[in-house]
């Protein structure tokens, strides 16, 4: 059960999840309801974050800000797409012993059925049978008829299943690819980046010295980001995260990896990477946005210019990934408070 809470502890999240849900631009529906239940309730630290994230220096958020918090944070399907798949396969095995057994039984059914007229006509053409013992064989080789009839449709039927299950697999497939992709701009989303960064970290078990590679994270943030969508449109916006989509995907490669980890809040996870590379890397990332001129989809005008303000960090040995992204977030609001359009850089604590 998602919310084994008391009547009593429940109450109290409706008495606190109440006011916030208030403050916001979004209906008191249940979906915004379900997002700030979870959040007062302490229960979710990935939501709780995102939260913080979207409502920080006075933001409220909208309803697509809400639909997004439950999709990726709430929304849970009926089945995990890797289940899914074990399902889809595990049929498919099934049905690959039921068509081997039916077609096995096929092959008998026909041979006993080709014997079986053979040896009928022998007796047919001798006189010696009666009326019922001819009535009688005549009865067996229809009924054997129909039961070759029978398993042929089961053969065809197990083949359509076969086209089914391979059609179901290929759609497993793709709702996963989906799962794990931001819609709008195309780079991995928050639920891709989390699983990819539990995988470099357990990949990391042995401490690199400081002179070896290690896991680096920069975090960036596009400035000023709700004056652009006040002053040109929501619309204007999007292609502004686009922009920087792919401006980061262009800066990346295998098994680094870009995504979207918050409305105009972005990631990079670089996987056996000294952190002076990453800095450079983030560095670069910054020059090549703030050079660039982003026009409206009609390109009559520039928009004003897009900056990013970008923290770097690198993960310390041991280290929590709640720890490892918080540092390269506080990383990423001292260049917010030096003035933006920088880089800051926020080396690990020395044990």
């Amino acid at each position: 059960m998602r919310y084994p809470d008391s009547m009593a502890r429940s109450a109290e999240y409706l008495r606190l999840a109440l006011p916030l849900m208030t403050r916001q631009r979004t209906a008191l529906h249940p979906i915004s309801y379900a997002v700030w239940y979870e959040f007062v309730s302490g229960r979710n630290p990935g939501l709780m974050q995102a939260v913080r994230e979207r409502t920080r220096d006075g933001s409220v958020l909208e309803e697509d800000d809400t639909a997004a918090l439950y999709r990726e944070h709430l929304a849970e399907p009926l089945l995990d797409p890797e289940d899914a798949r074990r399902v889809s396969e595990g049929l498919s095995r099934v049905l690959d012993n039921m068509a081997s057994t039916a077609a096995e039984a096929g092959d008998r059914t026909a041979r006993f059925d080709q014997s079986l007229l053979e040896w009928s006509r022998q007796l047919l053409d001798e006189s010696t049978l009666n009326a019922r013992a001819r009535e009688q064989l005549q009865s067996l080789m229809e009924e054997t008829r129909q039961m070759r009839q029978a398993m042929s449709t089961l053969q065809q039927r197990l083949d359509a299943s076969h086209g089914e299950i391979a059609a179901l697999r290929e759609e497993v497939s793709l709702a996963r690819s989906e799962a794990l992709v931001d819609a709008l701009t195309g780079l991995a989303n928050r639920r891709a980046f989390e699983r990819r960064l539990a995988s470099c970290l357990r990949a990391d078990e042995a401490p690199a010295s400081p002179q070896e590679p290690s896991l680096c994270l920069v975090l960036g943030d596009i400035d000023f980001f709700k004056r652009v969508n006040d002053s040109y449109g929501h619309s204007f916006g999007d292609q502004v995260l686009r922009a920087v989509a792919q401006s980061m995907q262009r800066m990346i490669s295998e098994p680094g990896l870009a995504a979207r980890v918050g409305g105009e809040e972005f990631a990079l996870l670089l996987p056996d990477t000294p952190l002076l590379q990453a800095r450079q890397l983030a560095e670069q990332l910054r020059t090549a946005i703030a050079s660039s001129s982003i026009r409206r989809a009609n390109g009559e005008k520039a928009a004003e210019r897009v900056t990013l303000s970008l923290g770097v960090t690198q993960l310390a040995p041991g280290e929590s990934a709640n720890d490892f992204f918080e540092r390269a977030d506080r990383a990423l609001y001292a260049s917010k408070r030096s003035g933006r359009n920088c880089v800051t850089v926020l080396a690990a604590r020395a044990a």
